[in-house]
């Protein structure tokens, strides 16, 4: 899960989602509202997932969990690691402008952290969760969560938010810290 190592504190945006689009650059345990990716097998009748529905990452006990346990509701998704600054910088905007965000909104972390002092990544991650503020939802990266991220933003440097709207389709994906305006405004401008 290295392949994002660099820590980023510069505020930037650039690259193109697969589309084409312009775009920039939780507890310890899986919560009750996602389930394995396993059992999220879509009905006929339900809507098509979108692009970040369809990846797996992980749970903080190592299960596999798809995105699309999440379809319906928008997402701000960060990518980050215990070690980084900018990317604790990050997520301090993130939580203190939190209760501002629509109800309706999905707050993700996803940690590229692979490991420290004989830890797993998901030993370093709710190590560093015991005593910082944990969103919503807490994962671990995955090699297809790292090359989706990749291919709309080759730079390895961290952190990313990315900005799902609520049929799975990015919004825009950013680089470095964000500001609590851009943040704010991202926040409010998903459907």
């Amino acid at each position: 899960m290295a392949s994002l190592a660099a820590c980023d504190g510069s505020e930037g945006r650039a690259g193109a989602d697969a589309s084409g689009e312009s775009v920039a650059a939780a507890p310890a345990t899986t919560p009750a509202a996602v389930v394995p990716a396993s059992d999220t097998e879509a009905s006929p009748q339900a809507a098509p997932l979108g692009p970040v529905h369809q990846i797996e990452v992980l749970d903080l006990d190592g299960r596999p969990v798809s995105l699309g346990t999440l379809a319906g509701r928008p997402m701000i998704v960060e990518i980050w690691a215990t070690w980084c600054g900018p990317c604790r910088k990050n997520r301090e905007t993130v939580h203190r402008l939190e209760p501002r965000f629509p109800e309706k909104l999905a707050v993700v972390g996803v940690s590229v952290d692979a490991g420290s002092a004989g830890r797993s990544p998901a030993e370093t991650v709710r190590a560093f969760l015991k005593s910082n503020p944990a969103n919503e939802f807490e994962f671990l990266a995955t090699p297809a969560f790292l090359d989706f991220i990749k291919e709309r933003n080759p730079s390895s440097s961290i952190p990313k938010t990315l900005y799902v709207d609520s049929k799975g389709r990015v919004a825009d994906l950013s680089e470095g810290v964000q500001s609590a305006k851009w943040l704010e405004a991202m926040a409010r401008n998903l459907k």
